[in-house]
């Protein structure tokens, strides 16, 4: 949330109102998927079965945005981008 609020520019409370609506329609979601599971054949097992593939697809754009930090920390001049808000890290 705290990454969304720091891109969000004016809009702070907005990033963080949609940040919160993700967070309860992606529970909404696999609730509904976790239910339908339950009445398949994977029985009590099925809603498992699918929050670790919902999970395991959290990894994709996880590791897409760490290729791309690294990409991105690794080019030369790449703190002079434009638009690229400035790490925290950076200034302490």
């Amino acid at each position: 949330m705290a990454l969304a609020v720091r891109y969000a520019g004016q809009a702070p409370t907005l990033a963080s109102a949609l940040t919160v609506s993700a967070f309860n329609a992606g529970t909404a979601i696999g609730s509904g998927i976790a239910g339908r599971v339950l009445d398949s054949g994977l029985g009590s097992t099925g809603p498992a079965v699918v929050g670790t593939a919902i999970a395991a697809l959290t990894l994709i754009p996880t590791t897409v945005l760490a290729l791309n930090r690294h990409r991105r920390a690794a080019a030369p001049g790449s703190a002079d981008l434009p638009g690229a808000p400035a790490d925290r890290a950076d200034q302490a």
